[in-house]
């Protein structure tokens, strides 16, 4: 294996077991609370990387852009964190797998950009997957109360897409890894403090030793190393090259689950992620998506 690959398929496992690691988490913590502690924990650990690679954080450009994107982000982890509480984690990763479909559907509407036959028939294979996820053997699992999960998991993939189009200019001018730091950083200041006020830092201190854990690794190894080694990888190849190592996360999501929280792996499960990873291959391939840094 070379380095660009190791670069990049490190992430990938990371990504792949945070999913396991946030429904520890969400055991102990409410949604926000775990989110905060992430940025708490991602902020310093990307100053460093920053500063290891001689980065400047300030003066920085497109200031709005990135309060938006800080925004979005927050949005983005709360929406999946509240789905996540009602759905497993095997299907959280393959709902997510449909994220550039939305974003090629976004770009669509507000870009003008060229959404086709291709996009289109992608798009009803993905959708049919998530309702395969979804019914897994049980047409009472399709009634909202039932699919209310996986609705709201599959509302997050919007939510990235937003934050994908709305911020995509931002790389032009600002280094990836300092882009994140400050949106994170900008976050954090507020949630932190909105954490601490409302649940108070006594319950950070109480949690069982498997849930600390999870927490930094997510904190620190998901949201800061793993994006460092991406930026690695994605600067040796190009994002659209490097796509198929993200078919391997809901994989690893999968398998861990299965192993470390006794999910069950269904054939309904099975084969809702074979159309899934079919209606995205399509849409991307045949239809053409470009994906950019911070798209994948």
């Amino acid at each position: 294996m070379n380095w660009s690959s190791a670069y990049l398929l490190l992430p990938v496992i990371f990504w792949g077991l945070s999913y396991i690691a946030i429904k520890v988490v969400l055991s102990e913590l409410e949604p926000v609370e775990m989110i905060s502690a992430r940025f708490l924990m991602a902020a310093p650990t990307l100053y460093i990387i920053i500063r290891i690679k001689r980065l400047s954080i300030w003066p920085v450009k497109k200031q709005a852009k990135l309060v938006f994107g800080a925004f979005m982000i927050f949005l983005h982890f709360w929406v999946m964190a509240v789905g996540m509480k009602e759905t497993s984690a095997s299907n959280t990763a393959w709902i997510l797998t449909t994220a550039p479909i939305f974003i090629a559907i976004l770009g669509w509407l507000y870009l003008k950009e060229k959404f086709n036959r291709f996009q289109w028939t992608g798009l009803a294979v993905a959708c049919l997957g998530v309702l395969l996820l979804t019914y897994n053997g049980d047409m009472g699992n399709l009634d909202w109360i039932r699919s209310r999960g996986d609705v709201i998991v599959l509302g997050s993939c919007v939510t990235w897409a937003i934050y994908t189009v709305g911020t995509r200019d931002i790389t032009a001018t600002v280094n990836p890894l300092v882009a994140t730091f400050w949106m994170i950083t900008i976050a954090g200041l507020v949630f932190v403090p909105y954490t601490l006020v409302t649940s108070g830092y006594e319950k950070f201190f109480s949690l069982q030793p498997n849930t600390t854990i999870s927490l930094v690794f997510l904190g620190v190894f998901c949201l800061a190393i793993a994006f460092w080694l991406w930026s690695q990888g994605l600067s040796r190849q190009t994002a659209a090259e490097v796509g198929v190592y993200l078919y391997i996360e809901p994989l690893i999501t999968m398998i861990g689950a299965w192993v470390l929280l006794s999910e069950s792996l269904t054939i309904w499960l099975i084969l809702g992620a074979i159309m899934i990873s079919i209606g995205v291959y399509i849409s991307e391939k045949y239809g053409k998506i470009r994906l950019q840094e911070h798209d994948v």
